[in-house]
Order: structure tokens, then C-alpha cells, then sequence
């Protein structure tokens, strides 16, 4: 029994610091964001140890990324932003899907999981272009779309990465 909770604690940790390495290592810089697979990993996560445990690899792998890479006054809102997301892989695929790990569903929730972070994105540099900058909606809008030019990015890469990558991370963990 201890075994197994000291197992996945340690599996957790891996994964937090997978999620850092890849976004440290393996990212494309794309205006004044970047490309990377730091958000793959999180669905990952989610559909491996569940929302909860995977919410927990989400707060600690892109929060500590934020702090160790100047980005500290805004990990409140990356971890706040990886929250929702993975509050909303648990209402599809833990709820609506019933866990059901089938590759189109696979699929669907990698789209789902870019989708939603896209509109994170998107509604908050509006609400910071609009606040901060003073600028009327329609142009803190089309600010924030130009502005999120990384984020369509890794979610092009969310969506590619999900279904390759979650069949190899749950047979390397031997999650059923």
C-alpha cells in the first residue's frame, strides 16, 4: 500500500517535471509567446491520473515553470487557466465519456482542451487590453487575437500530440 502511493507520487513528480522540461527545452518562440508541448502533457495527465491528480501535475508543472522563468507575476494565471481546463476534461471525459479512453474520444478531448485554452487566452488579454491598456473592446479584442498567435500554435500541437502520446505515457505507466 505504501509502495504504491510513494509509486504514483513519484509518477506525478515526473510528469510536473516532464511538463517543464518540454516547455524549457522544446518550445518554438512565436511572437511574444511560444509553441510548445506543455499543454499535450496536461490533457495528458488528466486522462492518465485524473482530474484532480492531473489538475495538481498542471498547477506544479507549468506553475514552477512560470516561477523559474520570469513569468512569477503571472503564474496565478496560468494556473488558473490550467484549472478550468482541466475542469473541463473532467466534465467531458470523466463525466460525459464515463472515462472511455476510445481514440476518437481521445481525439476529441485533445481538440476540446485546445479549444478551451485558446478562449482563455483569448478573453484574457481582451480583459487586459480593455482594463490596462484602456483600449475600447473591439480593439482589446483584436488585440488579443493577434496576441495569441503561440497559444494557436500549441494548440495545433495539443491537438496532434494527445492522441499520439497518450497510448505510450499509459502503457509506460500500465494505466487501465
Amino acid at each position: 500500500m505504501v509502495n504504491n502511493k510513494i509509486r504514483e507520487l513519484v509518477e506525478l513528480s515526473l510528469f510536473a517535471a516532464l511538463i517543464i522540461v518540454s516547455i524549457q527545452f522544446l518550445r518554438i518562440p512565436l511572437g511574444a509567446q511560444f509553441v510548445h508541448l506543455g499543454n499535450a502533457l496536461v490533457v495528458i495527465a488528466v486522462l492518465i491520473f485524473g482530474s484532480k491528480k492531473g489538475a495538481l501535475v498542471a498547477t506544479v508543472g507549468l506553475g514552477l515553470f512560470d516561477i523559474l522563468n520570469g513569468y512569477a507575476a503571472e503564474v496565478w494565471i496560468t494556473i488558473l487557466e490550467s484549472l478550468i481546463v482541466c475542469y473541463v476534461l473532467h466534465l467531458v471525459f470523466e463525466k460525459a465519456l464515463k472515462s472511455n479512453d476510445k481514440t476518437s474520444y481521445i481525439i476529441l478531448i485533445g481538440v476540446i482542451a485546445a479549444v478551451t485554452k485558446i478562449i482563455l487566452n483569448f478573453v484574457k488579454y481582451t480583459i487586459i487590453n480593455t482594463v490596462v491598456a484602456s483600449l475600447p473592446l473591439k480593439a482589446a479584442m483584436l488585440a488579443s487575437v493577434v496576441k495569441i498567435g503561440g497559444t494557436f500554435g500549441t494548440s495545433v500541437v495539443t491537438i496532434i500530440a494527445v492522441p499520439l502520446l497518450y497510448p505510450v505515457f499509459k502503457r509506460i505507466l500500465k494505466k487501465d
